[in-house]
């Protein structure tokens, strides 16, 4: 072989070294630049949709006769200068409450319970099955919370376990049959402060994402322990019902932003599973309060997987009238509506699974009314689909909904005393005090 034949072989395989080591690069740096197109992709979508939300938010504020009065202002007299000027003591708009877990402790919700009269009709016994369960279910917390706690030392007040369990049905008419899904949603957070201060057990069969409820795509139970590592931080690991059970763990932060009219509300959460790999999801939500009672919305959320490398969003306007909230468990709820007590409105839902495709639009009137005191709910929603899968047909259907909150002892009251609800005895062990209730906070109620 003469000299240039065996330049060009050594020049042949030194070539295909370096396409071997730019293959390997290539293939570690793939899931680095899916991440960053992920985050890169988030932050164009959140500044869309806030802008888009400022935009629809906006109009609704401001009608076109207030518009027209902007314009052309009256002529300023002493009397308008001093009715436009508030006063220092003016109170505050009235909004919307939102209701939340009880924030007692097992010693005051038994001393309560005690207190209660006897049932006269059947709604009122079924309060009072509703606070017998309520009520035993918290003495088995705090009778497991101490049975772990160091013998000679003092306990801590247990506080109130809340408990969500809901029943959701949805029914499409599709071009060939009635789609019909049946969804069970359950959700608990157990605190033992005797056992460690900072950790809790939680209950769920929320998507470790926290992505919104789809009907036939509701995953197994997880279960796990809950730390605070710092404020409106959660650091959450555990396992997923399945065969074999699955290893989940992710560190969540959110955080609640009133500033005046506006509610904001940011989202953001890195996850691994065994099984699917790492992932990350993101979300940003704007409420903006344009009454007592009216609430305009506009949601998103996106997340991505490393196993299949795209990012799945949904975007959400609605607009409603809410005469009372809830405190949401997770951010999910919030793009379900989900969140809204006692109200209703109108939600205008787009989803997809790529960037730049649509996959199912969705429109919908809700109704949601307490049936019992502020524990049991029904949820009734119509809407109507168009879905990539079937042509983008107008597909009607109906979702409704049952859910039952053990936040705390039911609200109804009878004029006639009768028997308490019996309890088991309790350990008697010395309890620290609980401190009282900050200022200007009601028990039931948050921050």
């Amino acid at each position: 072989m003469s000299e240039i034949g065996l330049l060009s072989v050594a020049g042949h395989l030194r070539l295909s070294e370096h396409c071997g080591l730019y293959a390997t690069i290539s293939v570690m740096a793939r899931d680095e630049v899916n991440l960053i197109l992920f985050l890169r992709s988030a932050a164009r979508f959140g500044g869309v949709a806030l802008r888009c939300a400022t935009v629809v938010l906006a109009a609704l504020a401001f009608p076109p006769h207030a518009l027209a009065q902007a314009v052309a202002p009256a002529p300023a007299t002493p009397s308008t200068v001093a009715a436009a000027t508030p006063s220092a003591g003016a109170a505050p708009t009235r909004r919307s409450p939102r209701v939340g877990p009880s924030e007692l402790s097992t010693a005051e919700i038994r001393e309560q319970a005690a207190r209660r009269p006897y049932p006269l009709d059947f709604g009122q016994r079924l309060d009072r099955g509703h606070d017998w369960l309520y009520v035993n279910a918290q003495e088995f917390v705090e009778n497991t919370d101490r049975r772990f706690a160091p013998p000679d030392a003092e306990l801590l007040p247990v506080p109130a376990t809340p408990l969500r369990l809901a029943v959701v049905t949805e029914t499409i008419n599709r071009p060939d049959g009635a789609k019909f899904e049946l969804n069970l949603n359950l959700d608990v957070t157990l605190k033992l402060p005797n056992l460690e201060r900072r950790l809790r057990i939680f209950i769920t069969n929320d998507d470790v994402a926290e992505s919104p409820d789809r009907a036939g795509e509701r995953g197994n139970l997880r279960a796990g322990v809950r730390f605070n590592p710092a404020s409106n931080f959660d650091f959450d690991i555990g396992v997923r019902g399945d065969l074999p059970p699955i290893a989940f763990a992710s560190l969540r932060w959110t955080k609640f932003y009133p500033v005046g009219r506006w509610d904001i509300y940011p989202f953001g959460k890195l996850f691994a599973e065994t099984e699917e790999g790492l992932g990350a999801s993101t979300g940003l939500t704007f409420d903006r309060r344009l009454g007592e009672t009216l609430i305009g919305r506009a949601s998103s959320f996106a997340q991505w997987r490393k196993d299949t490398a795209e990012i799945e969003w949904t975007q959400i306007l609605l607009l409603a009238h809410a005469d009372e909230l809830l405190v949401p468990e997770r951010y999910g709820r919030i793009l379900r509506n989900q969140d809204l007590a006692r109200g209703y409105g109108l939600q205008l839902l787009a989803t997809g699974e790529r960037r730049n495709r649509v996959e199912f639009y969705e429109a919908s009137v809700f109704y949601r009314r307490p049936l019992r005191h502020r524990w049991l709910y029904l949820y009734v929603e119509p809407l109507v689909r168009w879905d990539r899968r079937y042509a983008w047909n107008a597909d009607p259907g109906i979702r409704i909904g049952l859910e039952a909150l053990l936040w705390d002892l039911s609200r109804s009251r009878s004029d006639t005393p009768g028997e308490p609800i019996l309890l088991n005895p309790t350990e008697d062990r010395p309890v620290v005090p609980r401190p009282e209730t900050a200022p200007g906070i009601a028990p039931g109620q948050t921050r």
